[in-house]
């Protein structure tokens, strides 16, 4: 199993008085179910949603599949046009709601504080946790581990002070990855995301 870490510089990771949040997110979670479950569609181009015939929509896509730049929402008609070979999955959303209960199961070890915001996404707030460890980067790492021996599939992690800042840290180093944003940082790095979104609205 891969695992990237990139740990932003600076000091210590808490103060005192500071919340500690980690984002969870799953690596294209209904298509790496599907991946796992059948052998045969693991390191090809697979979206799971409608089929083109159907005037389907993409509803999650592979890895392989976004290297042909496919992405949720998409039209499936699209989607065939840029990857003639894309493979096509019924969504089984019964599968990914009990494998959905079983990570959230996870969570549940550390903190009681959990908000689902999809089948495949959730805040922890570890300010305070069940396990009383020190850094909310030890629980995302306890969490990553977990989740991977339990069900086979990865999950990138993001950890900082408050919703905002960790879901954009857990969004720079996908898949399979786990990014701090520490204390210290939050301002500079709020202040460069703000200066990016200026320069992409004026482009």
């Amino acid at each position: 199993m891969r695992l990237f870490v990139v740990e932003l510089p600076l000091g210590q990771e808490s103060v005192a008085r500071t919340r500690k949040i980690v984002h969870v997110d799953m690596d294209a979670f209904y298509a790496s179910l599907e991946q796992r479950d059948n052998p045969s569609y693991r390191g090809k181009p697979l979206v799971v949603g409608g089929s083109p015939s159907q005037r389907g929509v993409v509803a999650a896509a592979s890895y392989e599949a976004r290297k042909f730049g496919i992405h949720s929402a998409m039209p499936s008609v699209t989607a065939i046009a840029k990857c003639p070979g894309l493979i096509f999955v019924r969504p089984r959303f019964d599968v990914y709601r009990e494998i959905s209960t079983s990570i959230h199961a996870i969570f549940k070890r550390y903190s009681d504080l959990v908000e689902g915001v999809a089948l495949d996404e959730a805040y922890l707030d570890v300010t305070e946790n069940r396990q009383n460890i020190t850094y909310a980067s030890t629980i995302a790492r306890h969490i990553k581990t977990a989740i991977f021996q339990e069900t086979q599939l990865t999950a990138t992690a993001g950890v900082s002070i408050n919703k905002f800042l960790a879901k954009m840290a857990s969004g720079q180093n996908k898949p399979n990855g786990l990014t701090v944003i520490l204390p210290e940082d939050a301002m500079s790095t709020t202040s460069r995301k703000r200066l990016r979104l200026r320069r992409t609205a004026a482009d």
